[in-house]
């Protein structure tokens, strides 16, 4: 393990959001950003990772936890400086200090290497990028050799047009220089303490700080709805890039959205219009969409799902799905099976090779194989104060319109005709029909 300590700065409110949830947890496909800032950090391998936590603390805490994770508290609010300076104890054994902003989702691993190297003998290097507005970000002012003199907060910029030299917010420090320099950091006209004070100080000390420059797009900050709508596309990017590097295809990535957790095998193909969300997974040469919608589903091999909705289920392999179909929370369904048009199905084990193509529901379900559910079947789990089961064997029938009334078992083979509502189990072999539904009778008996 190294002696390098990482600082995540995740204790503002983030003001300009205008939005109850903390900066650092606004969501970019599908992650709060401070868990991207984690992630890159801990491709460093750091013996220490700290969060700097204030703003909602107790909340940052649960959505940024974790067993290598070690949170600071910042009561108050009172600039960067003030934050790193409270990381003092936990970085206590490391002789090297990483600072970096918990609202900076793009930064990569490889641009943290960079900046680390960079500082060689400095007392510190930082993150630069060059644009043509610094924002809200300060300004580095160079002397005529080119060393780093200082940062100015919210520069005036002469020309508007000119292109400069950003300070991005990332820092490497040699920590022996830092936690002295840090303790000496003047309050601002603001009253706060601003880590980029010590800029001046490296330089007034002939350790000028060195200035690393790094791609724009991973350096960007985002304080606010458009920024964030900004790193959005900018990570859905880099997802569909590395999903089509990796076998998938995807037809028309400007209308195809993946969330950052999602895994897709290789020869799997999305069709435009398609939203795959959570947690995920869709097997080997399935083909989704176009326009369908997936959250926290599994999808199996060689399963087609067009224009529907799968949301917290579980498909096998060889499906079809579709149109317009919906599955539920809880749904299972098994291999080799035809869910049709405007069928739904929620918290239900549907066995192997059962069809139900158009206008089924099937609710709090046990189905088994082979079973075929005609248009309009309903399973009624609810009888006006709590959820009921229907348990359904192999090999049965249930016509078109039949509604079942839970709790009630239809055994292996059972056949209930059109419009039944069958308020009573059926054995099994047994066939049904009317309202209630009665022992079909077979013609000639009495």
């Amino acid at each position: 393990m190294s002696d390098l300590a990482v600082i995540v700065l995740a204790a503002g409110k983030g003001t300009r959001m205008r939005s109850r949830l903390p900066k650092v947890l606004h969501p970019v496909c599908g992650r709060p950003m401070g868990v991207y800032v984690l992630d890159a950090a801990r491709e460093l391998s750091a013996a220490k990772l700290i969060v700097v936590v204030g703003h909602e603390a107790d909340q940052v805490r649960d959505a940024l936890a974790g067993d290598d994770v070690i949170f600071v508290d910042q009561p108050v609010q009172a600039g960067t400086a003030d934050a790193v300076k409270r990381c003092r104890d936990a970085a206590a054994g490391c002789r090297e200090v990483m600072v970096l902003n918990g609202d900076s989702p793009l930064i990569t691993a490889t641009t943290l290497r960079g900046l680390l190297a960079a500082r060689g003998a400095a007392a510190l290097s930082f993150a630069t990028c060059r644009v043509p507005d610094v924002g809200s970000f300060g300004r580095v002012v160079r002397n005529p050799a080119g060393a780093v003199r200082e940062i100015i907060e919210m520069a005036a910029i002469n020309n508007p047009a000119a292109t400069v030299e950003r300070n991005a917010g990332q820092y490497a420090f040699d920590a022996a220089w830092l936690w002295p320099q840090v303790e000496r950091i003047p309050i601002s006209a603001k009253g706060e303490f601003y880590l980029t004070h010590l800029q001046a100080t490296a330089y007034a000390m002939g350790r000028p700080a060195v200035a690393f420059e790094g791609a724009v797009d991973e350096l960007m900050g985002f304080d606010d709805r458009v920024g964030l709508a900004e790193a959005e596309r900018v990570m859905r990017q880099r997802i569909l890039q590395k999903h089509m590097l990796a076998g998938v295809t995807i037809a028309d990535p400007a209308t195809t959205y993946i969330d950052a957790a999602v895994t897709i095998d290789e020869d799997v193909t999305i069709l435009p219009g398609c939203h795959i969300s959570g947690v995920s997974h869709v097997a080997t040469g399935a083909v989704i969409g176009p326009n369908t919608t997936l959250t926290n589903a599994r999808i199996g091999r060689d399963t087609i799902v067009r224009q529907s909705a799968i949301e917290d289920s579980t498909i096998g392999q060889r499906v079809t799905v579709g149109p317009f179909a919906h599955t539920r929370a809880g749904a299972v369904i098994g291999d080799d099976c035809e869910i049709g048009n405007y069928a739904e199905v929620k918290n239900s084990n549907v066995g192997n090779r059962v069809k139900m193509h158009h206008f089924s529901c099937i609710l709090d379900a046990d189905v088994g194989d082979r079973t075929n559910f005609a248009a309009g079947a309903i399973t009624c789990n609810y009888d006006g104060a709590g959820k009921n089961r229907t348990t359904i064997g192999a090999d049965v029938f249930i016509g078109c319109d039949t509604m079942l009334i839970a709790p009630v078992t239809l055994g292996d083979g059972a056949l209930t005709a059109a419009g039944s509502v069958v308020t009573k189990d059926v054995p099994a072999g047994g066939r049904v029909a009317g309202v209630p539904a009665r022992p079909m009778v077979a013609k000639g008996d009495n």
